[in-house]
């Protein structure tokens, strides 16, 4: 009986903390109440935002015509202008997804109409326009969105920036490639519609920002996993030259070789995985397709092999949008010139590795995937235990999906000269109840956005360090908004951030922010001589941009 009891007591337990969550989650997504500013005008007609502590916040402003229809699966249309003034009070939906990656969060509203962007901006501001960062979101470019509760970009913006918030076509919607569709779109393409909305917001933002005080010559798109991801190909894709000066990569690029589990698919496999799909579906024509209600692809997707097989969906080397393998591109000297800041935490793989495994089943999965280079890799990531066996599975799962990419982007982007380049490792142990003092995968990401402030105004009992939080949170912002306005993180007050370069090493952000030698170098090295040998076995570069040896 007090065993059944027990029971009871710790359902109800377990139910009512749930409830206290998702009623903490709304809190934080809902806008507190804000003072209705004068109308502006963009190109598509006036808006109308909310003064909010001294920051004028623009929500679920339209970029783009709804995707639906027609419009499914093609390039972005123009929005239809409006004359009178638009409330832009409250977010828009989200696209059509699967799951919702945010800890602590429960699933938005969705909907296939959902190319909208926020604004937020000093209310003061002189005469001089500010810098602009764009904030692109991960999510596995299958999930995620604009107005998820950590994305605030209230804070940023009190130290002198203008942040926009963009919503992306994603998984099936956005990232779908059909040979019916490749026929059709003019430039024997399909597959990367959620890439050509990030391009159309850029191209919004160069023609609106002075209307927030924004300088569109002076654009920082900043994205975190599959956010930076997806930075990584827009800075090789030619349709995205001249929207943007920099780049702030937050634990994600796409380097690993095209058709890999880690890389971008070629676009006869993309297609391939979309006919597959849409036989799945029902659908014998493309346009039976887009009759097809879009929670039903998104049902239907959920098993689809761009996600079953891959990390992420990732786009496709599609001959329009990209034009090679984005490693290649890079490794020629091809990327776009810009400024390049770019990092990762030193725990990633603690939240992305999936499940425990035991020691034969990681040994027996390292042993398929590395195959000649199997050894090397378990005398580095060793299985001697079980528990041993999963720090392992952890540790080369973050170095194989982010980490090495990560570095090798820099690497590159340095060794070809197209901008500056500083690399950062963040390494700080958080106060915040989600990571459990671990600073893994989107960890940093919390700091930028000053969401341990956001946590403690409204209330929430999290655990957090006053003094180390705190003081985080303003070297990194003040880092990123310095690195936004001039293409260099430094500035008065904050410890030294060198030019990155082989010699140089890394800043590291943990403890204390100061610049390292070479952290992770003899994993950077195995990963850079496996990608390279399955790239020369392709007869594609293998050496560009190596880890010191």
């Amino acid at each position: 009986m007090m065993r059944s009891l027990l029971k009871w007591a710790i359902g109800l337990g377990i139910l009512l903390i749930a409830a206290c969550l998702a009623l903490w989650f709304f809190a934080l997504r809902a806008p507190p109440p804000g003072r209705p500013l004068a109308p502006l005008t963009i190109s598509s007609g006036p808006v109308r935002g909310l003064e909010e502590e001294g920051v004028a916040v623009y929500r679920g402003i339209p970029y783009a015509a709804p995707p639906v229809g027609d419009l499914r699966w093609r390039e972005p249309h123009p929005v239809a202008a409006w004359t009178r003034p638009r409330d832009a009070f409250a977010f828009s939906r989200t696209c059509m997804q699967v799951g919702d990656p945010i800890a602590g969060s429960v699933l938005e509203p969705m909907s296939e109409d959902c190319l909208y962007l926020n604004v937020w901006t000093p209310v003061t501001r002189g005469n001089a326009p500010l810098p602009v960062m764009v904030w692109i979101h991960g999510g596995g470019n299958r999930n995620g969105s604009a107005s998820a509760a950590p994305y605030s970009g209230a804070a940023l913006a009190r130290k002198g920036v203008v942040v926009i918030s963009v919503n992306y076509r994603l998984g099936a919607l956005g990232f779908l490639a059909h040979p019916e569709l490749t026929r059709e779109s003019g430039h024997g393409a399909s597959g990367n519609y959620g890439l050509m909305d990030i391009i159309a917001a850029l191209k919004w933002v160069r023609t609106n920002a002075p209307a927030f005080g924004g300088d569109p010559a002076n654009v920082t798109m900043f994205g975190q996993s599959a956010g930076a991801w997806n930075i990584s190909n827009l800075q090789v894709s030619p349709l995205a030259r001249g929207l943007y000066r920099r780049a702030i990569a937050m634990s994600g690029g796409d380097f690993a070789p095209a058709d890999t589990p880690h890389g971008i698919p070629l676009l006869p496999e993309a297609e391939q995985a979309g006919t597959r799909l849409a036989t799945r579906l029902g659908a014998d024509s493309l346009a039976k397709l887009r009759t097809i209600p879009a929670s039903a692809i998104v049902e239907a997707s959920k098993s689809w092999p761009a996600f079953t097989d891959r990390s992420n969906v990732p786009g496709v080397v599609d001959g329009y949008v990209l034009t090679a393998d984005p490693y290649r591109l890079y490794a020629s000297g091809a990327a776009a010139p810009g400024d390049l800041l770019a990092g990762y935490t030193s725990e990633e793989g603690a939240t992305i590795s999936g499940l425990p495994v035991t020691a034969a089943a990681y040994q027996a999965r390292i042993r398929k995937t590395y195959g000649a280079y199997a050894e090397r890799v378990l005398a580095l990531y060793p299985a001697r235990s079980e528990a041993e066996a999963n720090r392992s599975h952890q540790r080369v799962t973050g170095e194989e999906g982010i980490k090495w990419p990560v570095a090798t982007w820099a690497r590159l982007h340095a060794g070809t000269r197209r901008g500056n380049v500083f690399l950062y490792r963040f390494s700080h142990r958080p106060g915040l109840g989600p990571f459990n003092g671990i600073p893994s995968h989107g960890t940093d990401m919390w700091y930028v956005f000053d969401f341990p402030e956001r946590v403690r105004r409204y209330g929430s009992q999290w655990p957090w360090d006053a003094y180390r939080d705190i003081a985080m949170i303003d070297d990194i912002q003040n880092y990123w908004v310095n690195f936004a306005r001039t293409g260099n993180p430094n500035g008065a007050g904050l410890p030294q951030w060198p030019e990155f370069s082989r010699a140089a090493g890394v800043m590291e952000l943990g403890k204390t922010a100061k610049a390292e030698a070479w952290p992770d170098a003899a994993e950077h090295r195995l990963m850079d001589d496996y990608m390279g040998a399955i790239r020369k076995a392709r007869g594609t570069p293998a050496s560009a941009g190596a880890a010191p040896r």
